[in-house]
């Protein structure tokens, strides 16, 4: 499922990961900034995983510190508490080791102007090509946050599981409608890492769209860039991003696995060894998931006798009731389910057991997103969603099991 509020989630992923202890020479980097709404007081400044505290006096500020990378994100608030920072509470910058002026408004941090960045530069020209785009789109917008808002106000009066999932099927036919604007974005960053590969802000826009592209097209983009930013953690994060594009794709092995399921017993992938396994990647609370299910379940009741096999790893691992209620609602109990196995080091987005994530091996970001793995264990097909990615499916599960 998509989300608009994407790029500043994973912003802020990236701002609270560790960075690299081998860096090159630290650079020094100063901002002299002022700010309206604040005559004396504090802003906080989030540098990967250190917080400082910053100084205003008489509306003015100024905040210095040392760069281990060519470029680093930073994120600047006005308050120290991370759960409470808003859309308005914090805003995140490209700084550089050159002389930088900032504007605040303390009232409304996103409104922040930042100088003397070139890598900020080009966010701007970015979001410039961005908010034209947000423009054609208003209606769809407007509606969508209405419908958050009511999804919101539904949650505060503690409204009932059934009025709040009646909401949520609304909130995702209102998603549908924004699916252009979806594509446009895209296009848009895929224009400006042709247009800009030796922007810094091409990396980034790399990192947000990867999952768009084949490994190939990903490749190729990376290739295209800076050497001089290649050095950084972001550039390496990205790097493994790409190289873990391999997995999960038609030709490859599909990711083992050994856990439990949802009652408690054994299973791993040998277990299906023999038969055609489709494995569904999907979440209790992912609307398009749920709406699939009376598909996938006449699917099964078509091809099991002829040898297919399907397997549900759902993205509940932190609530394991909703989960269960899930399958016992839309009646897909009839095959096997297990969790994706990921853990979080408290606090954080930071997975402490990635070798144990079933998601991790099929390079999965998106959900609803379906693998179908031949009876010797290997990927045969991907389906990422949408009605397109299900003719497909429906199409090769007939070719497949028209002679059985």
């Amino acid at each position: 499922m998509k989300d608009l509020n994407i790029i500043k989630i994973a912003v802020l992923f990236l701002l609270f990961q560790s960075f690299a202890n081998n860096c090159e020479a630290q650079r020094k980097f100063k901002i002299d900034g002022t700010v309206t709404g604040l005559s004396d007081g504090k802003i906080y400044v989030l540098q990967g995983k250190k917080m400082d505290s910053v100084t205003v006096s008489k509306g003015k500020f100024q905040i210095t510190g040392e760069l281990e990378d060519p470029v680093e994100y930073i994120a600047i608030a006005n308050t120290s508490n991370q759960r409470k920072m808003t859309e308005k509470a914090y805003v995140s910058l490209f700084a550089e080791a050159s002389p930088m002026t900032l504007q605040l408004n303390y009232a409304d941090f996103s409104k922040a102007k930042l100088k003397g960045s070139k890598a900020q530069d080009d966010v701007y020209k970015y979001d410039a090509t961005t908010d034209k785009i947000r423009l054609k789109y208003k209606k769809e917008l407007d509606q969508f946050d209405a419908i958050r808002k009511k999804y919101d106000d539904a949650r505060a009066a503690k409204k009932s599981e059934e009025v709040l999932e009646a909401i949520k099927y609304e909130d995702n036919d209102a998603r549908g409608r924004l699916e252009p604007m979806y594509k446009e974005y895209q296009n848009a960053a895929f224009q400006f890492m042709k247009d800009n590969p030796k922007s810094y802000y091409s990396l980034f826009l790399l990192r947000m769209n990867s999952r768009n592209l084949s490994y190939d097209e990903a490749k190729k983009y990376y290739e295209s860039f800076n050497p001089l930013y290649k050095k950084g953690e972001m550039a390496k994060t990205l790097e493994a991003e790409i190289e873990n594009m391999k997995k999960g794709v038609p030709g490859a092995p599909a990711g083992p696995f050994n856990t439990v399921d949802i009652n408690g017993s054994p299973i791993k992938l040998d277990d299906f060894k023999g038969k055609y396994l489709l494995v569904d990647f999907w979440a209790s609370w992912c609307v398009p998931c749920r709406k699939g299910n009376p598909h996938l379940l006449k699917l099964y009741a078509e091809y099991k006798p002829k040898g297919l096999e399907i397997l549900g790893v759902s993205d509940d691992d932190r609530d394991h009731d909703k989960w269960k209620k899930a399958v016992e609602k839309d009646g897909i109990g009839v095959w096997k389910h297990v969790l994706r196995g990921y853990e979080l080091k408290q606090g954080t987005y930071e997975k402490i057991n990635p070798e144990k994530d079933i998601s991790e091996g099929y390079n999965i970001h998106v959900l609803p997103t379906k693998i179908l793995v031949d009876p010797n264990g290997i990927i045969v097909a991907r389906y990422d969603g949408g009605e397109d990615d299900d003719a497909r499916m429906d199409k090769d599960l007939a070719t497949i099991f028209s002679g059985k």
